[in-house]
């Protein structure tokens, strides 16, 4: 990506609390993806098949877990943000939001 920006990159600072959080929420996103592959592979992919391809039942049921996932994701997404877990109302995260 700094071949795209050429010299800005040297110029611009990174704040490292900032980009403490950043990995933070990233780790947690990429284990939310990996549990979520792992889960959908383990219940809807034999662990033997045939050919290359997904079959049209294998096909529906990754499609429908994934969405169960997201379903989940955003109900509880929803739910920390009414009961007020949101970064505004937690103390320890008053320094990311600067």
């Amino acid at each position: 990506m700094s071949y795209l920006l050429g010299n800005m990159m040297n110029q611009m600072e990174a704040d490292p609390e900032k980009v403490k959080f950043a990995e933070v929420q990233f780790d947690a996103m990429n284990t939310t993806f990996n549990t979520m592959l792992r889960t959908c592979q383990s219940k809807c992919i034999p662990d033997e098949y045939g050919e290359a391809e997904l079959n049209k039942g294998e096909t529906v049921c990754v499609d429908r877990c994934v969405k169960k996932f997201f379903k989940a994701n955003l109900a509880m997404g929803r739910y920390v943000q009414a009961k007020g877990f949101v970064p505004a109302n937690m103390r320890q995260y008053d320094r990311f939001t600067r």
